[in-house]
């Protein structure tokens, strides 16, 4: 046999092979679902932002003013037992301010210095007297109260198998209706998803006298963490 034929018979025995199984793929029923996971669970972390802002016609004085404040938030936080680790500055701003009388808007009639202190704790039932210790020391602006967790991956995950149990257990029911049987799995999308309920973003003014009518109550609540699934399964008769 030539070499020539010998090359011909093997491209098409190849040819002959690909087609059988790109039909045998072509051939393969497959059921798709959707699967989601929640998990809901108390958090066990919080921080807050807190923030400073002085103003003087004396730039000088707008800063010390301003630094006296910020030194005076660290330490009443770090004296309720915050390791101060726990406690960073998150932005610093120091402008002047203009006139806004027509003719005269770019004249500066002053300086404005702002600073902002993130606290993040761990014994949520300091949040109340954090911020109680700042508005009482200097801090004029609450910007931000975040729950959250000290291991998020491991509600992820829950909420992943959660979701994987969910997309299956769709998956059984389905075939079951159908009279098919579930063989394998084709293809997973997964989407982490992420967590929700209760993040508080909303800006506060507040003043030292507001902080020294009542303690502020803080409720804590729950947070849910979420996970979508999609996955195809093969079906068998």
């Amino acid at each position: 046999m030539s070499k020539v034929i010998l090359a011909a018979l093997v491209l098409l025995l190849s040819m002959a092979a690909h087609e059988s199984t790109a039909s045998a793929e072509e051939s393969v029923s497959t059921l798709s679902v959707n699967g989601e996971g929640v998990i809901e669970a108390a958090p066990d972390r919080a921080t807050i932002s807190i923030g400073v802002v002085t103003q003087d016609r004396d730039a000088s004085r707008a800063q010390s003013e301003n630094a006296r404040a910020a030194q005076g938030i660290v330490s009443s936080i770090a004296g309720l037992g915050v390791d101060r680790r726990s406690i960073h500055t998150s932005d610093y701003n120091f402008r002047p301010s203009y006139r806004q009388e027509d003719g005269r808007r770019n004249e500066i009639n002053g300086y404005v210095v702002s600073n902002t202190v993130n606290v993040t704790v761990d014994n949520l039932e300091l949040i109340g007297k954090i911020i109680d210790a700042a508005l009482a020391n200097g801090a004029n602006n609450i910007n931000s109260l975040d729950f959250g967790f000290k291991n998020k991956k491991e509600l992820q995950d829950r909420a992943l198998t959660a979701a994987i149990k969910d997309a299956r257990r769709k998956a059984d029911l389905a075939a079951s209706e159908l009279g098919v049987r579930i063989a394998g799995v084709q293809n997973v999308n997964i989407d982490a998803g992420g967590f929700y309920g209760m993040q508080r973003n909303a800006k506060m003014m507040a003043t030292a006298e507001m902080a020294m009518d009542a303690a502020t109550p803080i409720e804590v609540g729950t947070l849910t963490c979420s996970a979508a699934v999609h996955v195809t399964f093969i079906l068998s008769r």
